[in-house]
């Protein structure tokens, strides 16, 4: 309970940050980027301002197991939402359609990435980021804000960025189950869900080549369903968002939020790119 409390008191300070971000966003983003890129960079900034405070206040949170940090993680969310539709519409005057407006993906909104981020931020901090994992970690994400930057901006180059991604991690994983299957079981020690790691060192382990070609063959399918465009543009994006999101329980081992705000540009980009 006392993890409980300490991670309120955080989230106080994470609601602050958030206020002085949306006026950022409000006095400044929206001038010089526009409406819709002004939302996916406040957006991002948010995001990262969550996962550095969870960082940072993690150790003084005191929570010490997984189920502590995910218990703070949905005192933390619940608490976001409060504030963001019951503040947003009674003390700053939004309507509620406005509010909701934000999780319209179809429309290039991405606020979603927030409530999953916040939820996720207290138990990726306490499972932590090794020195030997920081710069993969930070360029995976890089690549993956630039692909949702893309997304609005300009959909038909994010298209083809995960075409390309999802080639390179379908022909590399193919090499990979016929050579070292097993490397991916290393990868169990970043899982933020202990039944997760169970299915990891269990089932998974047990076919472990048989289970990574699956993979491999699944994202060569996705990549030609992106490339060819046109009615398989959308089959793709789900493909792209189902795996993405089927990974996000890795963690640091999957550059958690690379995962979330990957597949949310490739639901954007099937609803704004053009067919080949």
């Amino acid at each position: 309970m006392d993890a409980i409390l300490r991670g309120a008191l955080v989230w106080l300070g994470i609601a602050l940050l958030a206020v002085l971000n949306g006026g950022f966003r409000e006095a400044v983003l929206k001038r010089s980027m526009g409406v819709a890129l002004a939302h996916v960079v406040s957006t991002l900034l948010l995001t990262a301002i969550i996962i550095a405070v969870a960082f940072v206040s993690i150790g003084w949170i005191g929570a010490e197991t997984l189920w502590n940090a995910w218990m703070v993680g949905m005192v933390w969310v619940i608490a976001t939402l409060a504030f963001e539709f019951l503040m947003g519409h009674f003390a700053f005057g939004n309507p509620w359609t406005k509010i909701v407006e934000d999780y319209n993906v179809s429309k290039g909104r991405v606020w979603i990435l927030v409530p999953i981020c916040t939820l996720f931020a207290p138990a990726l901090a306490l499972r932590g980021l090794e020195s030997a994992w920081a710069i993969p970690y930070l360029v995976s994400n890089a690549i993956g804000i630039a692909i949702l930057l893309l997304s609005v901006s300009r959909p038909m180059i994010a298209r083809w960025m995960l075409a390309v991604l999802f080639v390179y991690a379908g022909v590399y994983n193919l090499w990979l189950a016929s050579t070292s299957p097993n490397e991916y079981l290393n990868f169990a020690n970043f899982v933020l869900i202990p039944w997760y790691r169970e299915f990891i060192l269990g089932p998974f382990a047990a076919n472990a080549a048989l289970f990574i070609s699956s993979i491999a063959v699944g994202q060569l399918l996705i990549a030609i369903s992106l490339g060819v465009g046109r009615k398989l543009l959308p089959l793709g994006a789900i493909g792209v968002s189902a795996f993405l999101l089927g990974i996000a329980p890795f963690g640091v081992g999957s550059a958690f939020p690379f995962s979330i705000t990957v597949s949310l540009a490739a639901l954007i980009v099937a609803f704004r790119a053009q067919p080949a």
